[in-house]
């Protein structure tokens, strides 16, 4: 294709872009939409998270667990059956 074809195809081509994009610009509407929320007059009830099961029992004893994950990590002890469960070992160290 000669240069000139290339030109009588591209300028046009390229003016109606540039054009389209300029003259088009973004959609704005003035008027503002607004949606009622229905009130509801049935009350609403939250019933309490259960706590975490804070042992775990086998046959040959049970997993205790200690800490309240915040200021302690919680962590795991097993504890064997048949003993008396010990006083909570310090928590592991955080890296």
């Amino acid at each position: 294709m000669s240069a000139s074809k290339v030109r009588n195809v591209l300028i046009p081509t390229l003016a109606s872009a540039v054009a389209a994009l300029t003259l088009g610009g973004c959609i704005y509407s003035s008027k503002e939409t607004t949606r009622e929320v229905p009130t509801s007059t049935t009350p609403v009830v939250v019933s309490p998270t259960t706590p975490p099961d804070r042992v775990i029992t086998y046959p040959e004893g049970r997993y205790q667990l200690y800490g309240d994950g915040r200021s302690v990590p919680y962590y795991w002890v097993w504890v064997p059956s048949g003993s008396t469960p010990p006083t909570p070992p310090p928590p592991p160290r955080v890296p």
